[in-house]
Parts: structure tokens; sequence; C-alpha cells
């Protein structure tokens, strides 16, 4: 597999990390308590571990995306 291949599974993942707080996911983590899980210490627990990894997920999405072009204008030179 080459390198960019590679690269380019690692921005999907990083993608999917980066979705994690979108509006439908939000609305599935939400439905898992009755009454909310504002009270509840496990329900917000779920949603500060989800907001780190979005967070991660965004981080590595943009550092995967400069890698790939850096790596690609490089191959440009090189031929």
């Amino acid at each position: 597999m080459s390198k960019n291949a590679k690269l380019l599974y690692c921005i999907l993942g990083s993608a999917v990390l980066a979705l994690l707080n979108s509006s439908m996911l939000s609305y599935a983590r939400l439905g898992m308590f009755p009454g909310g899980y504002g009270g509840n210490i496990f329900g917000e627990l779920i949603v500060l571990i989800a907001n780190i990894l979005s967070l991660i997920g965004f981080i590595l999405l943009i550092l995967f995306s400069l890698i790939l072009i850096i790596n690609n204008i490089n191959l440009k030179e090189n031929k």
C-alpha cells in the first residue's frame, strides 16, 4: 500500500473522530439517559470523553492533511 493511501485512511479515521460532536451523535448520547445526562456523572463522563476524542480527531485531521499535501508536493518535485 502506498504512503498516500495510508495517509488517506488516517484522514478518514480522523474525520470519523472529529464527527463525534455532530448533532446526530449528540442526540444518541442524550437518548442513552432517560432524564438527560446533566445530573448523571457517567453521562457527563461520556460527553467529556467524546469532546476530547473529537478535538484529537480535528488535530489529527489537520496534521495528516498537511503531511499528505507536503508528500504530494515532494513527489511532484522529484519527477
